[in-house]
């Protein structure tokens, strides 16, 4: 059983108990929303951050694509070029066969003359020289189209590798253009950030 004013007294308290709570209630949703609005701002921050550094990643990925299929054309050239060397190189070769065979088939037909007429004159060792020099060029010529078939053996290893690391800076690019940033052009709301939607 409470008097009239022990039951006062005790209203008075609940009056103020409540009022007390709803002052921290209120409080403690300011901050709340002080604490998400700064969220919000950070993550849009971020968001924007990311953004950048992707979009300068994707502009030196096709910088680097661009070098590489600069690179890979000047090599598809000098390919070509290396394989025009190798073809002048075998028709010079081919060229030199029949000065060879006339050369040493003089000299041949002059060694089996008979008795006084084989002689080591002047035509004879002409001849002897001009074998040895057609034969010098022919395997200088052997020698530059070995070096030539190396060189164009190297370059055709050299197109493989920028045509691997081509389409590896190619897929790089479409997952980071077309799958990422797609991904990425929409930010959520505000108020979904927030929490309300």
């Amino acid at each position: 059983v409470s008097l009239p004013d022990s039951w006062s007294k005790f209203t008075d308290d609940n009056i103020l108990r409540s009022q007390s709570e709803r002052a921290a209630s209120h409080k403690l949703r300011d901050e709340i929303e002080i604490l998400l609005n700064a969220t919000s701002n950070e993550m849009w921050n971020q968001f924007n951050n990311v953004n950048v550094a992707f979009t300068n990643r994707i502009s030196e990925t096709a910088d680097a694509k661009n070098n590489l299929q600069a690179h890979l054309a000047k090599t598809l050239q000098e390919i070509f070029q290396t394989e025009m060397l190798i073809e002048s190189l075998k028709k010079a070769l081919r060229d030199k066969e029949n000065p060879l065979k006339v050369a040493q088939t003089r000299l041949e037909e002059r060694t089996r003359r008979p008795n006084i007429e084989l002689c080591r004159d002047n035509p004879h060792h002409r001849l002897v020289g001009e074998v040895r020099e057609i034969e010098d060029t022919i395997q200088k010529l052997q020698e530059r189209l070995m070096e030539a078939e190396n060189t164009l053996q190297t370059l055709v290893k050299t197109k493989a590798t920028l045509e691997h690391d081509l389409s590896i800076k190619a897929n790089s690019l479409f997952l980071d253009q077309e799958k990422c940033m797609s991904m990425r052009k929409s930010f959520p709301s505000l108020p979904r950030l927030v929490g309300y939607t």
